[in-house]
């Protein structure tokens, strides 16, 4: 085995135990074939950035794994410090099971790190929360410690949130993939 080979097996290794999380995580289908299909899955646990403007499908990426959670009886949490969402515009989800948190936007990661490590909610939306700043670390480490996933709908993308999903919606369905670092390929769907 060549120097560079191994010195690669051992970062893994190493990445494996330090942040289990960010490589080869488990994953839940998204719901979308396309979708499931570059990426997998959406990492549990972890953080998923979704951005676009309004109207563009940032809600529509995810209603899939929202309509599969809570058909099959676990509550969904939506963190909405606008007020702005209308649960019933939501299809196909059953809204005995979504829980709606409207906190305001000085409480609203504060709020979405609470439900993300409660470990009773398998996902959680925060819906267009203030910049994250220092924010952003509490909620990794609160999908990690509530073994849930995290996505933050956000209008523009939010360079303090470090994840290894971004998503950008452009609208009418299609998509801009960015996975890992900043500055990696963009797959578009």
């Amino acid at each position: 085995m060549s120097t560079q080979a191994l010195t690669l097996d051992q970062l893994r290794a190493h990445l494996s135990r330090v942040a289990p999380m960010r490589t080869g995580a488990p994953v839940v289908s998204t719901g979308l074939p396309r979708l499931d299909a570059v990426l997998g899955g959406w990492p549990r646990p972890g953080i998923v950035s979704i951005h676009g403007a309004i109207g563009t499908g940032r809600l529509g990426s995810i209603l899939p794994i929202m309509r599969s959670l809570t058909h099959r009886d676990h509550t969904v949490a939506i963190v909405d410090p606008t007020g702005w969402l209308h649960p019933p515009g939501l299809p196909g989800v059953n809204l005995q099971k979504l829980m709606i948190v409207r906190c305001g936007s000085e409480r609203a990661s504060w709020a979405a790190s609470q439900l993300a490590a409660s470990g009773a909610i398998p996902i959680t939306v925060l819906l267009d929360p203030p910049p994250l700043r220092t924010s952003a670390h509490r909620l990794m480490h609160a999908t990690e410690a509530g073994k849930s996933t995290l996505f933050v709908l956000t209008e523009q993308r939010d360079p303090h949130l470090t994840t290894p999903i971004r998503m950008r919606t452009i609208g009418n369905g299609k998509i801009e993939i960015e996975r890992g670092a900043p500055h990696q390929p963009v797959i578009t769907l």
